[in-house]
């Protein structure tokens, strides 16, 4: 099945006929200063983010630890099965030395998994349709014991609190 759909997605190219001068992989990064009309047809049943928070302040002199978290995808429904196909939910965890306080920063979709992972068939619409927008979401606290017991919790890096002042100023630019 996956070689057929590989065929499909690759057939035209292989063969010639879609040739532009127009196509580039990887596709350049394109900034929008708003976020695309929501179809009325995508409702969420939970609050997006609803712990969120702002990304801190940090002093130059300041260590943060990143770490890497991961556990299977729908894990409080389904447990490790997902986990066995490597199908896996992934976030950042950070750690300031000076304050203690750590915090995670997700991305997450706004109208569920099961809206963004299935499609929808619509009457009136002949192409399947997702509720598929999504955006990152920053909060205080890292909850340990669920990636530690459902996935990973590892330590990957440190860096100064000057390399995330710098990163800051950047996305504000």
């Amino acid at each position: 099945l996956l070689l057929l759909l590989l065929a499909a997605a690759w057939g035209p190219c292989l063969s010639g006929e879609l040739r532009s001068p127009q196509r580039r992989w990887p596709v350049p990064y394109r900034r929008f200063d708003y976020r695309p009309k929501t179809d009325p047809y995508c409702q969420a049943r939970y609050t997006f983010c609803p712990t969120g928070s702002a990304i801190p302040v940090m002093k130059e002199e300041d260590v943060i630890e990143v770490y890497r978290l991961q556990a299977p995808v729908w894990e409080f429904k389904y447990g490790d099965l997902l986990g066995h196909l490597k199908i896996m939910h992934d976030a950042v965890g950070f750690k300031s030395s000076l304050t203690g306080k750590n915090y995670t920063m997700e991305w997450y979709e706004l109208f569920q998994l099961g809206n963004c992972t299935f499609p929808h068939l619509r009457p009136g619409m002949d192409a399947p349709f997702w509720c598929n927008q999504g955006a990152a979401c920053f909060y205080e606290g890292i909850d340990d014991a669920h990636w530690k017991e459902n996935g990973t919790l590892v330590l990957v890096t440190t860096i100064s609190g000057r390399f995330h002042s710098m990163v800051l100023v950047s996305f504000d630019n």
